[in-house]
């Protein structure tokens, strides 16, 4: 009888040490999915960078299969450290051939899932809550700033899916304030470029982001960056290019933009902005 008690414990530990690993091996490693206007993209770069207060770390690199997907490992990151995803390039669904315009990002923070999405939603969620800490697709500051940085992109986007987060989908956010139609149309806006809409989106969004100071972007992070950082400028601009990507079907019964993210702006803002509103308790504050 002891023998056999001894031989069952020592079964359940080996069983428990390959769950524990399975575990390990799992939190080693991102998979996800890279999209366009909802649709894969092959082919693209995908790198994993770890974020710190000096120039961002490069951990591993990887291409997207047919359908998107991809896999790349974390080892290497430092406990804590905030982590991000930069997509670059490739050939977004249906629209044959690579497009060099494309960069798009998701930040992962210090515990990210398992499956992310990398997409347009994404990459403004997470230069929006960045806006102080990025530059191009490098992205440094201190370890408690960039925490709460990265703990914020799940308050405008689920990066598992790519879609909308809880917060900016709440009652206080999705009826009082612009935010969740300025997110979407901007959005759509920058995937109008991603999957080349018109043969001359890209250089249509990189018009119309032109920074004050004269800086043409030169991808879609760049073009991003730049409108969330001048909220105000050329605004009009921006927004008169839903309507240059996406006019109005002339269809009986059709009445809604083809446009990939809903809802839209039927008017252009004074400002690209994107306030969030929160309570708790008796209390109730507001962020951008």
């Amino acid at each position: 009888m002891k023998i056999r008690t001894t031989k069952l414990t020592l079964f359940m530990l080996f069983v428990s040490s390959l769950l524990l690993a399975g575990q390990a091996f799992a939190a080693d490693s991102i998979k996800g999915q890279v999209l366009g206007g909802g649709a894969p993209i092959a082919q693209s770069s995908v790198t994993l960078w770890e974020a710190s207060a000096g120039p961002p770390k490069q951990l591993g690199q990887t291409k997207t299969d047919n359908e998107g997907r991809f896999e790349v490992r974390t080892t290497g990151s430092q406990a804590g450290a905030s982590l991000y995803l930069v997509a670059t390039g490739g050939e977004p669904g249906g629209r044959g051939g690579d497009n060099p315009a494309i960069a798009l990002l998701t930040v992962v923070g210090s515990k990210p899932p398992t499956l992310v999405v990398i997409d347009e939603m994404t990459t403004l969620a997470s230069v929006v809550t960045h806006t102080q800490f990025i530059d191009g697709a490098a992205i440094k500051g201190s370890p408690l700033e960039l925490r709460i940085a990265a703990g914020n992109v799940p308050n405008f986007v689920n990066l598992e899916y790519g879609s909308y987060g809880e917060t900016i989908l709440d009652p206080l956010n999705s009826a009082q304030t612009p935010t969740t139609a300025n997110f979407a149309t901007l959005s759509s806006i920058v995937a109008g470029c991603v999957t080349r809409v018109r043969a001359d989106a890209c250089s249509s969004l990189f018009y119309v982001g032109t920074s004050p100071t004269g800086a043409y972007p030169k991808d879609t992070l760049a073009a991003v960056e730049s409108i969330v950082r001048y909220p105000s400028h050329q605004a009009d601009k921006v927004f008169g290019l839903l309507n240059y990507f996406y006019p109005l079907p002339n269809q009986p019964g059709k009445i809604f933009r083809p446009t990939p993210f809903m809802p839209y702006l039927t008017y252009s803002p004074s400002a690209w902005i994107f306030p969030l509103k929160f309570t708790g308790g008796d209390t109730a504050a507001a962020a951008k």
